[in-house]
């Protein structure tokens, strides 16, 4: 997965290293990538699209809770009604 600012910051990082990593710049930046990457996995990063998509799963659910609920609350009222 290519994530347009973590590219730009290795290319930042690479580009203001002390002298010229010459032939070995795209390894680095490779490297770089990788251990980022890496390193973005363990701290249980999600993407954005992601979180997106789940917080209208969670809206979708909570709308669906509020029906229940107000649906229970009419079933309630009625049974209190016949006793």
């Amino acid at each position: 997965m290519q994530i347009p600012e973590i590219d730009k910051l290795i290319k930042s990082v690479v580009e203001n290293l002390p002298g010229k990593v010459g032939p070995f710049n795209d390894e680095l930046q490779e490297y770089l990538r990788q251990a980022l990457a890496s390193s973005l996995k363990k701290m249980d990063i999600v993407t954005r699209h992601e979180f997106d998509v789940q917080t209208a799963v969670l809206q979708r659910t909570r709308s669906k809770v509020d029906e229940l609920e107000t649906i229970i609350k009419k079933l309630e009222e009625k049974i209190t009604l016949k006793q």
